[in-house]
């Protein structure tokens, strides 16, 4: 989910790029299947054998993160995705159904804050969203948006980028260039990137866990610039 400011972001997500999406997101992250496939499985482990649970996806885009928890989830795991983007949940849709797991899903294209309440969950997943926000202040009021939606306890599976090392930029830059990214889109990529404000380091983003309640994060995947956690949420350690 997104301040005002990544809602710009999100509206540049129109059907042609929305399809073009998940073989882009491929390129940039190396094993981006299997980094998918650990963080539903530490999700599911996280809540000690439980059969049945609500899981809510902030940032669910083309619905790639649900598709691993067929593998090892009961059927009683349902979950609530939400993406400002019409267009990417359009495709989720139709990945979803194809899968066997559209029933189970309830889509939303809207931001967090505006996601009607009701019953907290059980958990929660966030990849790839939160280097897309300018500043702390809508990091930390969206990780508390998030927070305030699950049960103590409840585990939360985040990962983001961190820090900007050209070596590892060199290869990212690499990747797409063998794979035919023509010159002009490796510039708006340039651009793109330079105007982001991603946090530059695990502790940064560590810190703004523990602003909105979040236990110490414990590192689960990782690949060149990008990083994955699982943390719980602990309102008791807010202030501590």
């Amino acid at each position: 989910m997104k301040t005002d400011e990544h809602e710009k972001h999100a509206v540049s997500f129109g059907r042609e790029r929305a399809l073009k999406y998940d073989s882009q997101v491929r390129l940039s992250i190396e094993g981006y299947e299997a980094m998918l496939q650990v963080a539903s499985e530490v999700l599911v482990a996280a809540l000690s054998g439980q059969k049945a649970a609500s899981l809510l996806m902030v940032g669910i885009g083309t619905g790639s993160e649900v598709k691993p928890f067929a593998r090892h989830a009961g059927f009683d795991f349902h979950f609530t995705g939400v993406d400002p983007s019409s267009e990417m949940l359009a495709i989720a849709r139709e990945k979803l159904a194809a899968a066997g797991l559209l029933e189970r899903t309830s889509l939303h294209a809207c931001e967090l804050r505006d996601l009607p309440r009701g019953p907290s969950f059980d958990g929660a997943q966030m990849i790839g969203v939160l280097h897309h926000l300018q500043d702390d202040d809508a990091r930390i009021a969206l990780l508390r948006e998030i927070a305030g939606r699950l049960v103590p306890g409840a585990p939360f599976v985040i990962g983001c980028r961190t820090g900007n090392e050209p070596l590892l930029r060199a290869v990212e830059e690499q990747r797409l260039v063998r794979n035919g990214s023509p010159p002009e889109a490796m510039e708006h990529r340039r651009n793109a990137m330079a105007s982001m404000r991603v946090p530059a380091s695990e502790a940064e983003v560590f810190a703004l866990l523990a602003q909105a309640g979040f236990a110490a994060p414990r590192f689960i995947f990782g690949e060149l610039h990008f990083r994955v956690w699982v943390t719980r949420y602990e309102p008791s350690t807010i202030g501590a």
